[in-house]
């Protein structure tokens, strides 16, 4: 059953035993990136930042919970892509103070010393980076906790624990709350919009590793987790129909793209069929969720990361990507 729900932008849905999902409102629409609140007795937790320009939404979401930004003491990303963790240096200069934000080993460069990362987004996204993500700040080094996998820490009322699941980036960690049964899937998981049934797998580049990212789903899949919460999408209950779609979904895209490179089409009608592919799978829908969907996956990332690595692999020629 898909059970994801949204408040309005800014605002929180509560889901119970201290955790709160906030709508941050990406381009003015609903269900586009989420970020999760958790609080306890010991100490006040965000799982995912979004970029800086959705910081507004963020800030009201937490307050909206009844808490304020100041008090957060730790703040999680499941990997350095903007639109996870591209307003973390904001919000810990300019509104936690005390906060430490984890990532994994691969990323935390990153986030000191974004010039690099900012450049490899802006190749993508030209002339956009600052519509589109806002000031991404750096983050000082003591502020900065590397996560590898397996670390746990007691935080928002709950033991959480960070598992390595590459696939979508190198550097991805899930989020993993044994006592409830709850993961935290970042990109890994998929994207889901909230009432539909369909997951997508996002498959931007430079890091696409399909054989990672199967090992990982089978990682989620070993949880047992009884809920999933995407940071595109919300949480989902029908955990083990999730996760048996994604690989198989990431396949059925690889293929249409590699036959389109094959047959000789650009890029841009290499996106249009990603695009027309992935509405035929969403099925009929409301107004607006499909557009919802393409802002929280780009059917042009995917059209450029799977030409990429079917480029890299010589499963078409390097011109043809």
């Amino acid at each position: 059953m898909a059970d994801g729900t949204w408040g309005e932008p800014g605002r929180v849905t509560a889901h119970g035993n201290g955790l709160w999902q906030i709508d941050l409102g990406f381009r003015g629409r609903e269900g586009v990136i989420a970020a999760y609140l958790l609080a306890g007795a010991d100490e006040l937790a965000l799982v995912e930042t979004g970029p800086t320009t959705t910081l507004p939404a963020l800030l009201a979401g937490i307050r909206a919970a009844g808490f304020e930004p100041a008090a957060l003491g730790r703040v999680f990303v499941s990997h350095i892509h903007l639109d996870h963790s591209g307003g973390a240096g904001v919000l810990l200069r300019d509104h936690a103070p005390e906060a430490v934000v984890h990532v994994h080993p691969l990323g935390a460069p990153h986030l000191t010393d974004p010039d690099r990362l900012l450049a490899s987004a802006g190749r993508l996204y030209t002339g956009r980076m600052d519509d589109l993500w806002g000031e991404v700040a750096p983050i000082p080094a003591k502020r900065v906790v590397a996560w590898s996998d397996g670390d746990s820490v007691e935080t928002g009322g709950r033991p959480l624990t960070g598992l390595y699941t590459p696939g979508h980036a190198a550097h991805h960690v899930t989020l993993w709350d044994p006592f409830r049964g709850v993961a935290f899937t970042g990109d890994v998981g998929g994207v889901r919009m909230a009432g539909t049934g369909y997951a997508v797998p996002p498959a931007p580049p430079p890091e696409l590793d399909p054989e990672a990212w199967a090992g990982s789903v089978e990682r989620l899949r070993g949880l047992g987790a009884r809920r999933l919460f995407l940071t595109h999408g919300g949480g989902f209950e029908d955990v083990s129909a999730h996760l048996d779609q994604l690989m198989p979904n990431l396949d059925e895209l690889r293929s249409i793209v590699k036959a389109a490179l094959l047959g000789g089409e650009d890029r841009a009608a290499l996106t249009e069929r990603v695009h027309a592919h992935v509405a035929e799978k969403l099925g009929p829908v409301e107004p607006g969720v499909l557009a919802n969907l393409e802002w929280a996956t780009p059917s042009f990332l995917a059209a450029a990361g799977l030409s990429r690595l079917l480029a890299k692999r010589g499963e078409v020629p390097a011109a043809a990507a």
